[in-house]
């Protein structure tokens, strides 16, 4: 599994800290998407570095948020488990944004907030209502929709 960027957000998972690691090969190829450069296979092999890269931010996020699973192997299902076993350890947080049409899968399961739908550009973002994609979060072992956290209130005034 190859990645390209990391840095830091308050954006990507509600009510967190999080280091974004943005994983490349994605398999999704969605119209409109807003990093259409990491559907390419390129970039370091994340196992070099991940623990530098986590090393670096540990102090100041609360969670691990992978944007992208690359190809959907099992090889890589494990290489996930290992880093979210690795972030628990910590009590750290851990996130997926697949970007799949697909349910939350059996692997998936190590992972505490789950982003699962292509990006539609009709639906428009996780911001917008009527996205058609999905965010999760691990409530003992079940997940809960949290997609309206991302929903701006308007205010009148």
């Amino acid at each position: 599994m190859k990645y390209a960027l990391c840095g830091y957000s308050e954006l990507e998972i509600p009510d967190e800290q999080n280091l974004v690691i943005y994983i490349t090969n994605c398999q999704n190829h969605c119209v409109g998407c807003h990093t259409p450069y990491m559907n390419e296979d390129y970039g370091d092999f994340l196992s070099d570095y991940f623990i530098e890269i986590y090393e670096a931010y540990k102090e100041q996020i609360t969670c691990v948020c992978f944007m992208g699973e690359g190809k959907n192997t099992e090889d890589n299902h494990q290489e996930f488990k290992k880093y979210c076993e690795i972030i628990h350890k910590d009590n750290k947080l851990t996130a997926l944004y697949s970007g799949r049409n697909c349910e939350i899968e059996e692997w998936m399961k190590c992972f505490d907030f789950i982003k699962i739908g292509p990006y539609i550009e009709k639906c428009g973002p996780l911001t917008k209502n009527t996205t058609n994609q999905k965010l999760y979060k691990k409530n003992n072992d079940d997940y809960i929709d949290i997609t309206s956290k991302f929903w701006k209130k308007e205010v009148l005034i």
